[in-house]
């Protein structure tokens, strides 16, 4: 029945969602936005809640997420409980939802790699997703979800020791009891050098995580999951997930839920995936790509911490988005260029040039660009990012991502692109208030992605480092230094965005049309830098610039 009532969308519905108005869910001050959409995110970083709602302001649609006090901070997981009652408290309002299962079913992320949780409690906390499908049958549910990686989090020096040594076993366990492989000898070592109840607890947890993985799968099937995404965290060709990811295929095939389900190396750029989709969706566009590498083929390449060629990355994060992928550059709606490795240290600067260049050449033909830096793990690569910021108009590119995985990279990139599009190409003719609020989070957040990916990870990031070092803390638990640490990032990452506003002051920018008119504004000033470390740690920091556009 679910699934019947699922395909039954029809125009008059679209129609009413894409006229209706957009109640307040939060008491915060609300903008107007064209379609409001709730998100349970994997946890409360800025990856997985500013990114997503940033995007979404691009495109016109309002993403609400539950109060900080629900989802958790750092090792505290968050209340699936509370959350459940809140989304269905806000349902009647929202137009569509992106929910991760880790943050119902385990508290989120670093929760989710814990066996704390049972399989039981897991269970009650997900029922939220079948009740959303049963009372808004034509909203679009769509629901994502981790196989768990192969290390544990990193939240002391102590755990820095296991991150290793666990991935270590996970990748040998692979190899010599499900593959037969050589390493018998080190595999024993492991087992007798880690705690026994921390191994444990890994088993645990990922048992109970691949139990449910399963049972998402199953719910697409059922026609309560409109769309599911699978993604990989942190990985290798071998390992415990290998064999996890295998038999959850194998399900996805036989169940012929192919084009509703994906599963691919990723993990926090997920959720602005699903806003792309929902954009796609609501405006009822799907954006063709025309994928170029300025190194070497994806096919060529598995970047680190995945476990598949990156050229099935891009085909599944495009696919998830809600777009395809084209052969002929002319039928193309937006070029998504990646910044892969060199076939040789010696062709480097001539791959930096021609991505430069190809970039230049696109813009002057008026063409979109989408700019995936996926070559190095956790920062841009500085040499081609500066080169470009010097030769090229960086409010003329559609996105950019150069953070942490190259599939996180990737995901962001392409999510923002095609939610971005989608809402530029509609000649509905919204007005010149909803074009310029759109346009202000967009370079908002075009800002925030350069001066974080180069500001913060190749200039702040290792300052910090040097610092923390020099005062005697740990950069993976600050504890009673966090705010000396806090206030030496706010000081430099701040400067570091001042310093790439620089790029963007002045500039002339399209925000939209109407009829045959088109509406212009100037970027006019950088009003205020938020920044603050969201954890007790300095992997990531929030970053939010504010611009005025007259």
């Amino acid at each position: 029945m679910v699934k019947r009532l699922r395909r039954l969308f029809s125009i008059s519905i679209a129609v009413l969602l894409l006229f209706s108005s957009v109640g307040m869910i939060q008491a915060a001050e609300e903008k107007k936005e064209l379609a409001t959409l709730l998100l349970v995110p994997l946890d409360d970083r800025p990856a997985n809640t500013y990114f997503p709602q940033q995007v979404g302001h691009s495109a016109g649609v309002n993403v609400v997420v539950p109060p900080k006090g629900m989802i958790g901070y750092f090792t505290e997981p968050g209340n699936g409980d509370e959350i459940s009652k809140w989304v269905l408290d806000n349902a009647d309002k929202a137009d569509g939802f992106v929910i991760s299962t880790s943050m119902l079913a385990y508290g989120g992320l670093v929760a989710s790699r814990t066996g704390v949780k049972s399989l039981e409690d897991s269970l009650r906390d997900i029922q939220v997703i079948k009740k959303l499908k049963e009372l808004y049958p034509n909203k679009p549910v769509y629901v994502y979800d981790t196989i768990q990686r192969l290390a544990v989090t990193a939240i002391s020096d102590e755990y820095v020791k296991y991150y290793s040594l666990i991935s270590e076993w996970a990748i040998l366990y692979d190899k010599v009891v499900n593959l037969g492989m050589e390493g018998k000898e080190r595999l024993d070592e492991l087992e007798s050098i880690i705690p026994a109840a921390v191994l444990d607890d890994y088993k645990k947890a990922r048992a109970r995580n691949h139990t449910i993985n399963q049972l998402m799968i199953d719910w697409v099937d059922q026609g309560y999951i409109d769309n599911l995404i699978l993604a990989q965290d942190d990985a290798a060709p071998y390992g415990l997930h290998r064999a996890e990811r295998e038999q959850l295929l194998a399900k996805v095939n036989e169940l012929q839920v192919q084009d509703q389900v994906s599963v691919f190396p990723g993990a926090d750029e997920v959720g602005v995936v699903f806003i792309s989709r929902f954009v796609n969706h609501f405006f009822h566009t799907s954006p063709k790509f025309f994928v170029e590498y300025g190194g070497i083929h994806g096919k060529e390449w598995i970047a680190p911490f995945e476990d598949t060629t990156f050229d099935y990355n891009v085909q599944k994060h495009i696919h998830s988005a809600g777009g395809t992928i084209v052969d002929n550059e002319e039928q193309a709606d937006i070029h998504l260029l990646l910044n892969t490795p060199s076939a040789s240290d010696s062709t480097r600067a001539e791959d930096i040039d021609w991505l430069v260049n190809r970039t230049k050449e696109l813009i002057a033909h008026g063409k979109q660009v989408a700019i995936g830096d996926v070559l190095l793990v956790n920062k841009a690569d500085e040499e081609f990012v500066m080169k470009l910021a010097h030769s090229v108009d960086l409010t003329k590119i559609l996105s950019y991502s150069g953070w942490n995985t190259a599939g996180n990279a990737l995901g962001i990139t392409v999510g923002h692109a095609a939610a971005r599009l989608a809402f530029l190409n509609q000649t509905a003719g919204f007005g010149v208030p909803l074009y310029e609020q759109t346009a202000k989070a967009h370079y908002e957040f075009l800002l925030h992605r350069f001066a974080k990916d180069q500001g913060y990870k190749n200039v702040v990031h290792p300052a910090a480092r040097a610092y923390i070092q020099q005062i005697g803390a740990s950069e993976w638990s600050l504890g009673d230094k966090y705010d000396l640490v806090n206030n030496f990032v706010k000081e430099k990452l701040t400067k570091e965005t001042e310093n790439w506003y620089q790029y963007f002051d002045g500039k002339q920018v399209y925000i939209g049309s109407r009829g045959t008119k088109d509406f212009y504004k100037k970027i006019s000033s950088l009003e205020s830098v938020h920044v603050k470390l969201p954890w007790p740690r300095i992997f990531e920091a929030e970053l939010e610039p504010k611009l005025e556009l007259n």
